[in-house]
């Protein structure tokens, strides 16, 4: 009895001591021993699972559509010169996302407005590009030095188009890009003799009268321009007598054409390249395809104007407006022509467009029974 209360108290004495010791609170861990646990590949910490956290220096060179708005009082200068790329490689959706979500946390930042302002140049017509260089020009937040570069931008960019469409003689682009502007400052009387000249090219007089009528009736230049496009009856009649004679006096130029369809196609050279482009006198101005244009580019420096919206066969498209400094047609060599620049892959048969800011130097006429183009330079 005595040995079996013994072993008894053996096994008690085990249990309790085994109780305490699985009872006994454990120590905190070490940062070393502080880590996620792993369940085969998946990651068990809640740590791992929490969404980082973004700041708002976040910076444009990972900048995403979805990421949040800062509450900086302006944007770091490398953002500034990062969209700037984007900008001058043409991403222009991504540089509209950028401006969306900093022009909403920085309303008054004069770095981003001007930003804004060259991406406005580059995606919109030009007219409405320098008409958001005016708006700008009126808002305080600008200093004086900034105010007086944003009217010496917009003044060059009016004086380089003007000059660029005048010299080309597209006088229907010159009046899209002006009216805008004159519906804006009326009073400036560069701008509206200008506009009423584009008007009087186009035999547009009533549209003239209009815009002359913001003049004084005594303004030397809108007397001159009515002296020099207002028919009279004298000259009607001198003219209708003798411009026919004059007109079958001079050489006629033939110059063959090839057939596409109903259409007809005219070879011509523009920067000394080939370039194969398809009759439309239902167009007020030459354009080109994205194609050559690219290919003419590699070894020239052509001048961009600026973009514009422009009609076409197909609806209205907004297309970049250059400058080409010589084309040939036939013996003719001709100077400063203003081209349209299609969207890739728009032109398929042909080059571009033979449009009328081209043809209306000439008197044409179209032999259809010959695929001849009838040339004679306008006097």
């Amino acid at each position: 009895m005595t040995r079996f209360a013994l072993v008894v108290s053996v096994c008690l004495l085990i249990s309790v001591s085994l109780n305490v010791y699985l009872l006994w609170p454990e120590p905190a861990p070490t940062a070393a021993e502080d880590v996620p646990k792993k369940t085969g590949n998946r990651v068990t910490s809640d740590k791992a699972t929490k969404p980082p956290v973004s700041t708002p220096q976040q910076s444009a060179s990972t900048y995403q559509a979805e990421s949040g708005t800062s509450d900086k009082p302006d944007v770091p200068a490398t953002d500034i010169d990062i969209v700037q790329q984007w900008l001058d490689q043409g991403d222009f959706a991504r540089v509209e996302r950028f401006l969306i979500d900093a022009l909403r946390a920085n309303p008054e930042s004069a770095q981003l407005l001007l930003l804004e302002a060259d991406y406005i140049l580059a995606t919109e017509p030009l007219s409405v590009g320098v008409s958001h260089l005016f708006a700008l020009q009126e808002l305080s937040l600008f200093n004086r030095e900034q105010r007086e570069e944003l009217a010496n931008r917009s003044a060059e960019l009016i004086e380089n188009t003007i000059s660029a469409l005048y010299n080309a003689g597209d006088w229907d682009m010159l009046a899209q890009f002006l009216e805008p502007l004159f519906q804006l400052n009326s009073s400036d009387q560069s701008l509206t003799l200008k506009l009423a000249e584009a008007y009087a090219r186009q035999q547009k007089f009533t549209l003239m009268e209009d815009v002359l009528a913001n003049l004084s009736a005594t303004n030397a230049g809108a007397r001159s321009l009515r002296q020099r496009f207002l028919p009279t009856p004298s000259s009607g009649s001198q003219e209708s007598s003798e411009g026919p004679t004059a007109t079958q006096q001079e050489p006629v130029t033939r110059l063959a054409l090839t057939r596409y369809g109903d259409q007809y196609i005219a070879e011509t050279q523009i920067l000394n390249r080939p370039a194969a482009l398809l009759l439309d006198t239902g167009a007020s101005s030459t354009a080109i395809s994205f194609e050559l244009y690219r290919a003419l580019r590699r070894f020239n420096q052509i001048k961009v104007i600026g973009l514009f919206d422009v009609r076409t066969a197909g609806g209205p498209i907004r297309s970049p407006l250059v400058q080409i400094d010589n084309m040939t047609l036939g013996p003719y060599e001709l100077s400063n022509i203003g081209v349209f620049v299609m969207p890739e892959a728009a032109m398929q048969q042909a080059d571009g467009l033979l449009g009328m800011n081209v043809l209306k130097q000439f008197h044409f006429q179209l032999d259809q029974t010959n695929a001849e183009l009838l040339l004679t330079p306008r006097q």
